[in-house]
């Protein structure tokens, strides 16, 4: 396992997906804050997205709680993800490393611990952006201690995300159909949610708040609730091992 790890982190270095991706998210950070400033600025349009229901950020805690937002972080870390994944078995590297009397455990949890620290350094350079975007546009300031949980609690609900794409990427194996399964997939459950809820009528209960992406809004609103904070954290942990444990029972029992 020891093994496994390093010969994966060595590659991190070489990674051109990882840099890309990084270098997609911080630059969609850098045009999203021009861009809200620029709108900021002009009143009218400001007012125009206001009245559409859009939140336009306005102080640096708004603009850096909705960074994961801004830089499409679940969007570009699910195709990271399933590029490092899919490849190893595109490339045969995975036959190689079972013929070094590796199993299926010790490539299935080493390329997931990958996953889950390349994804990590993601999160934390573009927090850091984000951070240096928003203090030169807005200005430091009105930030607290929640905001710090909250973006805590956001990192928890990334990394299941991350443990979903991972799962699908393990079941899959094909890069293009994973890549698209990737994408279309966390968009398409919250509507047929939101279907659902619409068909359902509950008055004190929606359907489309147990889901990941729900989790991720919350965490966004500066003035959420604990219980809601609370209740998000465990649910995305809750994802998350779900999410490890169908990949890793379906990928044992599939052909390589």
């Amino acid at each position: 396992m020891r093994e496994l790890l390093r010969f994966e982190f060595r590659k991190l270095r070489t990674q051109k997906s990882f840099y890309i991706c990084l270098a997609v998210m911080l630059a969609m950070l850098l045009v999203s804050g021009i861009t809200t400033k620029i709108i900021l600025n002009i009143p009218e349009i400001a007012s125009a997205a206001e009245a559409t229901g859009d939140t336009v950020p306005a102080t640096f805690s708004d603009f850096l709680l909705g960074f994961s937002s801004a830089s499409m972080f679940s969007m570009l870390t699910a195709i990271f993800v399933s590029i490092i994944v899919c490849t190893d078995y595109e490339s045969q590297i995975v036959k190689n490393i079972y013929a070094r009397g590796y199993s299926r455990n010790n490539h299935y949890f080493a390329k997931l611990i990958y996953a889950f620290a390349a994804t990590t350094f993601m999160f934390l350079f573009a927090v850091i952006f984000a951070a240096i975007i928003g203090g030169a546009l807005f200005g430091v300031g009105g930030i607290n201690g929640k905001t710090f949980i909250l973006l805590v609690g956001q990192y928890i609900v990334c990394m299941s995300g991350v443990a979903l794409s991972f799962a699908i990427a393990s079941i899959m194996k094909k890069l293009g159909g994973t890549i698209a399964v990737n994408i279309l997939f966390p968009m398409i459950i919250p509507l047929l949610f939101e279907l659902a809820d619409t068909a359902l009528k509950l008055k004190n209960f929606k359907v489309a708040e147990v889901w990941v992406s729900s989790f991720l809004t919350s965490l966004m609103n500066p003035n959420e609730v604990a219980g809601r904070i609370v209740a998000c954290v465990l649910g995305a942990i809750a994802y998350a091992v779900a999410f490890i444990a169908v990949g890793y029972v379906i990928n044992k029992k599939s052909e390589v």
